[in-house]
């Protein structure tokens, strides 16, 4: 009896084990899951999420590399477009010969072997001519323009601290680059340092917009006043120099220079290396195109720069060389460097003449062998 008792109970014991085991596989199997089981699963599911959210965010990163990628090739794209654009008219417009240089007037020697097409100098005080090359031949002059724009402003009584307002209409088109936006509000003494420390071209065109009548009542102001200094010479048809209609001789030149000179702010204005000016609530630099003003060897009352293609480099100074007070006038100068150095072989020259003078004033003839 014990041995048939213990063989039941392991038969029975048996048959739980198996009826436990049949249990949980069919409650597993209807989704009904037993603790162990539920964990399992649940961290099959985070590992599963985890592994989907990875790959969505790097599939998020990849878009947005590629997207950044692309929008920096267009823009790289575009500035390459538009440098070359900048550097292909920068060629064209240094490759063109001036109309001096067309009409042959490089060609012509004098005895200072300027390189200048046309130069002048004469004694502000006592109009003696002192250099003479091409002077009355009419010819483009460029920016020297806003120095007849500043006497007209100067003349015309408009209060310099008046304010004007920079609008659309005076973005002239130009290669020039300005500080000038629209709807800056600038008084006329500010943009008449912008015409003529950096030579900007809006500022200028701005100062004729506001002009009683308007551009045209300016650039008629602009002649009558040529007319009135005698400078039969020259005519004026824009305020900037931008319009290659504008023509003068050096000789003209050298009597605008004298106008002009007896307005103290076209002086300061003209000959300040920089200038710091208000446009609302904006501070503007500007700097001067003129590489003689800071040189402490010249002492210079006014001067003006210039150039377009048709002009070539031009410039006009005003300056005391000894005793002397001298109009120098340079126009269609081959490069800046040559501009520069035309107007100190010049200055050179009449120091000697000075120096020789000095010297020998009281001297006979045969004395001087």
């Amino acid at each position: 009896m014990p041995s048939a008792a213990l063989a039941r109970s392991a038969s029975l014991s048996l048959k739980t084990l198996v009826l436990a085991a049949s249990v949980s596989g069919l409650l597993f199997a209807n989704g009904i899951l037993v603790p162990e089981a539920q964990a399992a699963q649940a961290a099959q599911t985070t590992q599963t999420a985890q592994n989907s959210a990875k790959t969505a965010g790097a599939k998020k990163t990849s878009a947005k590399t590629s997207a950044r990628k692309a929008t920096a090739k267009k823009t790289s794209a575009k500035k390459t477009k538009r440098n070359m654009k900048r550097t292909s008219l920068r060629r064209r417009t240094g490759a063109a010969p001036s109309q001096a240089t067309l009409a042959g007037l490089r060609k012509t020697e004098d005895p200072l072997a300027l390189g200048s097409s046309v130069a002048y100098v004469i004694d502000q005080d006592t109009g003696e001519e002192l250099v003479v090359k091409n002077a009355d031949i009419p010819l483009p002059i460029a920016s020297v323009t806003k120095l007849m724009t500043a006497l007209v402003i100067a003349e015309s009584d408009l209060p310099l601290d008046g304010k004007v307002r920079i609008t659309r209409e005076d973005y002239v088109r130009s290669n020039a680059t300005s500080k000038l936006r629209n709807g800056m509000t600038m008084t006329r003494e500010a943009l008449l340092k912008a015409a003529l420390v950096s030579s900007d071209n809006r500022a200028a065109h701005a100062l004729a917009r506001t002009y009683p009548g308007g551009k045209k009542a300016f650039v008629r102001a602009m002649n009558e006043k040529a007319a009135a200094l005698g400078m039969t010479n020259s005519f004026f048809a824009d305020p900037t120099g931008l319009d290659n209609r504008n023509h003068s001789s050096a000789r003209d030149l050298g009597k605008l220079v004298s106008a002009v000179y007896e307005y103290q702010t076209i002086r300061t204005a003209s000959t300040l290396p920089s200038a710091r000016v208000r446009a609302g609530r904006q501070v503007l630099d500007f700097r001067t195109t003129n590489r003689l003003i800071g040189d402490p060897s010249w002492k210079i009352g006014i001067q003006k720069t210039g150039f377009t293609t048709a002009a070539g480099r031009c410039m006009v100074v005003q300056s005391e060389v000894g005793e002397r007070r001298l109009v120098m006038v340079v126009l269609d100068s081959p490069d800046n460097s040559q501009r520069a150095l035309d107007m100190r072989t010049m200055r050179t020259f009449v120091e000697a003449e000075e120096a020789f003078k000095r010297d020998f004033s009281d001297a006979v003839p045969y004395e001087l062998f």
